[in-house]
């Protein structure tokens, strides 16, 4: 996760689990981690890139509350694109 002490954004820009460990909430345990790190810091935006294909990624961060802002073609490379996520945080 990057974000400045005084950032009103952050963007988590890799998060990551072994294979073998999938499935057992591991994903889910450091995404909500990075998420109260940013509500400590008064972050008012996360933004992540995630593929299309990558379905279970997709589903955990719709679970939390991200929303999709927009496709970006060929983030990846030529023939991978990728969602651009956002999760906002109220003002209160």
């Amino acid at each position: 996760m990057y974000s400045w002490p005084s950032s009103l954004y952050a963007s988590i820009t890799k998060l990551a689990v072994k294979d073998s460990c999938r499935r057992q909430g591991y994903g889910e345990a450091l995404l909500t981690a990075a998420i109260q790190k940013c509500r400590t810091r008064n972050v008012g935006r996360i933004s992540l890139h995630v593929d299309p294909m990558r379905t279970p990624a997709m589903n955990l961060y719709k679970k939390v509350g991200f929303k999709v802002d927009n496709l970006i073609q060929s983030y990846y490379s030529s023939d991978r694109n990728a969602y651009r996520l956002y999760l906002d945080f109220d003002a209160s």
